[in-house]
């Protein structure tokens, strides 16, 4: 699982000690990680490292894994970050390194619905005898989860996440939709968007990509990605929904969860 990226002989800065940075530290001490090092700004110091320690060890690493609340803008080590950017990944990022071939991989991100749309689509994969595992912003960090060859990994992203990855590389990325949310902290629509489009941008043409809002689509034949576009169509939505015997499923709100989930999982 290492041949393309020897992790274990590179040096890492985990920034963030919460939930995603205590998956980070587990899943590189089972790598055999030597060299890594934590700072969790509430905490203060974590790992024994002082604040000016820690500035210049960000300078020496290969990796700086950033926990998706953080805002670079914001955080006492802004310079260095920003002059470090391409060091900067994800959990997200780690798990794409090293996913084996053999695993199909659902990310979805958007500004509402995606955890409904989660639960949806493993349903339905669990109900047609599929190994399925479920993580990211729902449930378990993705990095704790026990994958195993030919299974579905369902994840949830945020815009918080997707705005630093760069290994992402879904089999499968839906956008269910984008309204304006999260701009103090991505600054202006267009950043909040980008970040959002990332799900896309390592696709290959085996791959597939879900959109159903026109300027989304429009947006997404603009930037010339590689993978396949499936168009989440409404007349499909018609056509099932009298199959559907589930008050909760059939309101308006969950409309679009629905129709994204039939397309996936079809």
């Amino acid at each position: 699982m290492e041949s393309s990226y020897p992790l274990s002989r590179k040096k890492f800065a985990i920034y963030g000690f919460g939930l995603s940075g205590k998956s980070v530290l587990k899943f590189l001490k089972r790598l055999k990680v030597q060299n890594y090092y934590i700072w969790d700004d509430k905490k203060k110091v974590v790992g024994q490292q002082s604040f000016k320690n820690f500035s210049n060890l960000l300078l020496e690493v290969d990796f700086i894994v950033m926990s998706p609340g953080i805002d670079i803008k914001k955080s006492r080590f802004k310079s260095i970050l920003l002059k470090n950017k391409n060091k900067i990944i994800t959990d997200l990022d780690l798990f794409f390194m090293l996913k084996p071939k053999k695993i199909n991989s659902i990310v979805i991100t958007g500004t509402n619905g995606k955890s409904t749309t989660c639960k949806i689509v493993e349903h339905i994969l669990k109900k047609n005898h599929k190994k399925v595992h479920l993580g990211g912003n729902i449930g378990q960090p993705i990095l704790d989860l026990k994958i195993k060859n030919n299974s579905y990994v369902i994840i949830e992203t945020s815009s918080f996440q997707l705005n630093y990855s760069k290994f992402i590389k879904p089999t499968m990325a839906a956008l269910l939709n984008i309204t304006m949310d999260h701009l103090d902290w991505h600054r202006t629509m267009k950043n909040y968007v980008d970040s959002k489009f990332k799900i896309f941008s390592k696709q290959g043409k085996e791959d597939y990509a879900f959109l159903s809002q026109k300027n989304l689509i429009n947006s997404f034949k603009k930037k010339k990605f590689e993978s396949s576009l499936i168009k989440i169509k409404q007349n499909i939505y018609n056509k099932i929904i009298r199959k559907i015997d589930n008050e909760y499923l059939l309101s308006k709100s969950n409309e679009q969860n629905l129709l994204f989930a039939f397309f996936i999982a079809k």
